[in-house]
């Protein structure tokens, strides 16, 4: 598919071409995209992908990488392609001091209040590592929240892979308990309530969770999620396939986007894993998950 005849074929989901619905009616949670899964196109032209992801219907954008923008360049690329930033994706090092003060002052400049944490992995033998990771981001949370800035954790599948101390380490950074054997001076607790959540869904089941359950479990933890398709196929489960809500996607988002709404999730964030194909596969995702929010956000 050429870049005009996608932008055209976009048009018709943003109008409201599918499915026979309004899509210009408001709902209640947002549907934006991560560049990381449009990164292919990007490195070509980032200004013009932005644009024909905007086309399909998309609000928002979350992304960590800028190819060559500073902070106000990026902020007015993403403008000028009628998206909201709604996140950075930065990791642990952008956070810790003294390099947290100019995170904290691209945030400003490029006008996005959210750093959504998005990648770390500690080991199952020294829990010490995570806890490395929850003192930074505590403290990042603290200091981002006096200049009105967001911090949230990320995760990927080996956060419920891996054990520590008996349980998942997603449970474990968000649950601590005092007494537990971590070889520190006072008993620290884990992610304090400063720091939010952007949970993975796909990866949540590719690891082996349940999101309904989480989400339930930490409830009005997640402004922003992350959406992505969870493949079954000979092999087991898997991440990519032609768009969320395909019939091997193990996913169930009806009951996923029903337990966002009771926690007050006000962006899902759609991670393309389909490749050459990522505007096919987030215009696939944006065609399955808009109905759903437009019928939940009226009611039926």
């Amino acid at each position: 598919m050429t870049r005009r005849m996608f932008v055209k074929t976009a048009s018709a989901f943003a109008g409201g071409a599918v499915f026979g619905m309004d899509f210009s009616a408001k709902a209640n949670m947002k549907l934006a995209f991560q560049v990381y899964g449009v990164r292919d196109l990007c490195e070509r032209d980032f200004a013009g992908t932005l644009k024909a992801v905007r086309a399909i219907g998309y609000t928002g954008v979350e992304t960590g990488r800028f190819y060559g923008l500073d902070a106000k360049g990026l902020g007015a690329v993403v403008r000028d392609a009628g998206l909201e930033l709604v996140a950075l994706q930065l990791y642990p090092h952008n956070l810790t001091e003294p390099q947290l003060g100019e995170t904290i002052r691209f945030c400003k400049e490029c006008g996005c209040r959210r750093i959504n944490v998005a990648w770390y992995k500690g080991s199952k033998e020294n829990p010490n590592d995570w806890q490395l990771l929850v003192n930074v981001l505590n403290h990042a949370a603290e200091v981002c929240a006096k200049e009105g800035i967001t911090v949230a954790y990320h995760n990927h599948d080996h956060e419920f892979r891996m054990r520590v101390q008996g349980k998942t380490v997603w449970e474990w950074l968000w649950d601590g308990k005092p007494g537990d054997s971590l070889r520190q001076v006072t008993a620290t607790p884990r992610f304090s309530p400063r720091v939010m959540q952007e949970l993975d869904c796909g990866n949540c089941v590719l690891g082996g969770g349940d999101p309904v359950y989480w989400l339930d479990r930490f409830p009005h933890r997640n402004p922003t999620v992350h959406v992505m398709p969870a493949i079954r196929d000979t092999a087991g489960l898997k991440p990519g396939g032609a768009g969320v809500g395909s019939v091997r996607d193990a996913a169930h988002w009806p009951e996923i986007i029903a337990a966002l709404r009771r926690n007050g999730t006000e962006w899902l964030v759609v991670k393309p894993t389909t490749f050459p194909g990522s505007l096919d596969d987030l215009a696939a995702s944006y065609a399955y998950l808009r109905p759903l929010l437009l019928q939940k956000a009226a009611g039926k």
